[in-house]
This record gives structure tokens, sequence and C-alpha cells, in this order.
């Protein structure tokens, strides 16, 4: 590890699109996006009723984080809030809690960091979903990825490490506790011993856990290596050795504005541009599919997913 001057996060290591896109074209971009992450999300609400695929998550997220940003979504986001929630609690037809079989989504609804009218119910339903996280974890440190995740086109290791890191960030998150300490102390040793990815998601991550530390000797590493993995077009693709999209380019978009880059670097107004620029008519962003079966082709679930992305690493982009 070494460290890096704080001056280089603004630097670009290559480069980028010279066109740079305006915070009104942004906030259009993500305007353009909601209907399509409500539509597509209510539906897997209504007609999939499951919680444990990894999107719903991912739905609230993106939303939570653009309506608290002053842009336009639906009144019905604190009911689709609740049904995660209580989806989440509940138990399912084998008599297991649902939320430990979907532990990655429980993440992502706690790291959405969503606001509640009642304030007592919110701290109450954050503790009982961070509770989850707790379970669960093996000897040594990590949890093993939930659902389909493992069937992913990276190696099922890194896959399993990616969880880890995501739901030691989002323990992190929700602050010190003396029941919480022992489990995140674990999943740190076995982060710290991983070996690195092959996927954007890796380095994105293993970034924001090392922005929530205070480890600024690794934040600095990664933040030059996340920025040499920047394609020409400003993006990336999930896979660092995939072409850009939407879904790699809203990860890293995300975690390096959260790693302290200025929203007037290169490498941020390379990534705004790219999402600006490939957007679809319909307000999502065409990705191929994540799993090794399904990654020569544009597939839905990963066309939602690198919507919502696009949609957070977006909003986080926007001046403060």
């Amino acid at each position: 590890m070494f460290a890096l001057s704080s001056l280089l996060l603004t630097l670009s290591f290559g480069a980028l699109p010279d066109v740079s896109p305006t915070t009104v074209q942004v906030r259009e971009t993500v305007q353009r996006s909601i209907p399509f992450i409500e539509e597509k999300g209510l539906w897997w609400i209504e007609e999939k009723k499951c919680v444990t695929c990894h999107r719903v998550g991912n739905m609230v997220w993106s939303l939570e984080a653009a309506k608290q940003s002053g842009f336009e979504v639906s009144e019905r986001l604190a009911e689709w809030k609740q049904w995660s929630i209580d989806k989440s609690l509940a138990e399912n037809d084998k008599g297991k809690i649902t939320g430990l079989g979907n532990q990655d989504g429980v993440a992502q609804l706690l790291l959405s960091r969503w606001q509640s009218d009642n304030a007592d119910e919110q701290k109450e339903n954050r503790k009982k979903l961070a509770g989850l996280l707790l379970e669960e974890q093996l000897p040594d440190g990590s949890w093993k990825a939930g659902g389909q995740l493992p069937f992913q086109k990276r190696p099922a290791a890194e896959t399993n490490a990616v969880s880890t890191m995501w739901l030691t960030l989002a323990l992190l998150a929700e602050g010190k506790n003396e029941t919480r300490a022992p489990v995140v102390a674990n999943a740190l040793k076995y982060i710290e011993a991983s070996s690195p990815g092959k996927s954007v998601e890796w380095y994105a991550v293993r970034l924001l856990l090392a922005v929530q530390t205070g480890d600024n000797q690794l934040r600095d590493q990664l933040v030059k290596q996340l920025r040499s993995q920047q394609h020409a077009d400003g993006g990336w693709g999930w896979m660092v050795a995939d072409d850009s999209d939407a879904l790699g380019t809203g990860l890293a978009l995300y975690a390096l504005v959260s790693a302290g880059v200025e929203r007037q670097a290169p490498a941020v107004k390379g990534a705004q541009q790219f999402l600006v620029s490939t957007q679809r008519d319909d307000g999502s962003w065409p990705v191929r599919g994540t799993k090794e079966k399904k990654k020569a082709s544009v597939q839905e679930t990963a066309v939602y997913w690198g919507t919502t992305w696009a949609v957070i690493g977006l909003v986080k982009s926007l001046p403060e």
C-alpha cells in the first residue's frame, strides 16, 4: 500500500470525452429514468411478489436517493419501502425469515438510508434488519452470496467476498454496537485477506469500505486503481475487462465521489457524460447479463440493476 496525494484525486489518468454534461442534463437523465425504475419495480413486487431477487433493494435505494435530491418520485415510495421491510422480516413458506435468504438485499435497504415520518418505527425496523445480517456468518468471517449470485461471470470466491463487503459496509453504517462489533471485526479480517477481484464492483465496494473505516492510505490507492480502469468513453464495465455499461459506471461513480473525488474532476464528468449519452428512450440503459450463461446478451435484470445504479451514481455526483 502507498499514500497518494489528495491532489491526485482531481487529476485525469487518460483521454476522456472532451464534452461534459451540464447539471441540467444530468438531472434530466435521472428524472427520465425514474418512471422506468418505478414501473418495472412495481411489476416485480405485484407479479413476482419477491423481495429476495436482489432488485427491490436497488429500487428503494435509487428512488430514495432521487427523492432526497429533489426529484419527482411516486407517492407510493413509502408503501414500497414498507413492503420491502415487512417482506424481509416475515417468515417464508419454510418457516425461515425471508431476509436471511436475501442478506445482500437487506444490506441495500439499509444503505439506502431511507427516511420515515415515524422516527421510532424507523429505528426499530433498521435494528431488526441489521440483526438479520449478524446471522449465518461463516467461521472465516465471510457470508455466502445468496440466490443466483453464485452463478455470475466472476469467480465464486469473489462473489462471496463482494457480498461480505456489502454486508459489512451496511453494519458499519448503522454505527457502533456491542453485538455487531465482533461480527464486523471477523468480517474485516476476511476482507483484508481476500484477493483483488476481476469486477469493478469489487473495487467500488472495497473503496467504500476503506472510506467507512477511515483507511485513507487504502482509499487513495483504490481511487487510483478504479480510475485506471475507466475507459476512454468515460465508463466502466461491471467486469474490469468488459466494455462500459451503466452498472459498472454507476458503481464506480458512486464510490469515487463517496471517496472525495471532486465532482468537477475529469473522471466524474466522463462518467456522467457516458451515462447521459447512452441512456435509452425509455429511461433505461442496456447492460449485458451478469450470469456466466447469459453474459453475451442484454438481460432484463442486468438492465434494471444498471439503471438503478446509474441513478445512484448520478445523484451522488450532483453539486452539493
